[in-house]
This record gives C-alpha cells, sequence and structure tokens, in this order.
C-alpha cells in the first residue's frame, strides 16, 4: 500500500518538476535553445561519467531511465543520480 503511495507521489513530483523546468524555458527569451541545450548537456555529461567509469570507479547504468532523466533534468539529474549511487552502495 505505501510502495503504490510512494510510486505515485514521487511520478507526480516529477511531473510537477518538468512543469516547472517547462515555465521557466518558456520565461526565457528562446524556449527551445533552452531546453535542447539543457538536454544535450544531461546526456553529454551522463555520457562522460560513463566513460570515465574505469578510471574514477563512478558507474551510473545507462538505460532508458538514466537517459531519459538526464535528458528531461540535465545536471541535476546527474548530480541526483551519483547521490543516489552515493548513498545507495
Amino acid at each position: 500500500m505505501i510502495v503504490i503511495f510512494l510510486k505515485y507521489a514521487v511520478i507526480t513530483l516529477l511531473g510537477i518538476s518538468a512543469f516547472v523546468i517547462l515555465i521557466f524555458a518558456i520565461k526565457s527569451k528562446k524556449p527551445f535553445k533552452a531546453l535542447i541545450l539543457n538536454a544535450i548537456l544531461g546526456v553529454a555529461v551522463l555520457g562522460i561519467v560513463d566513460l570515465s567509469s574505469k578510471l574514477t570507479g563512478v558507474y551510473i547504468p545507462i538505460n532508458e531511465y538514466t537517459v531519459l532523466g538526464s535528458s528531461i533534468y540535465g545536471l541535476p539529474a546527474i548530480c541526483g543520480f551519483l547521490l543516489l549511487r552515493f548513498i545507495f552502495i
């Protein structure tokens, strides 16, 4: 019961935060450029972390959730993935 509640709470929170990012992008002078730059930067940093994993020992598995998260939320998503990695491992 509580797992289902947490699942829907997290989905709702992620949806609200994506909506806030969209609002801030629209308020900027060039919203399309801001969203595309955020997505490219997030995916690029995810790739850099993945490529440097043998040297640093820090690894974020690349799957549809991490790519989607890094493309929507950008650098904060990568920082969150790294933080979760250090907390749970």
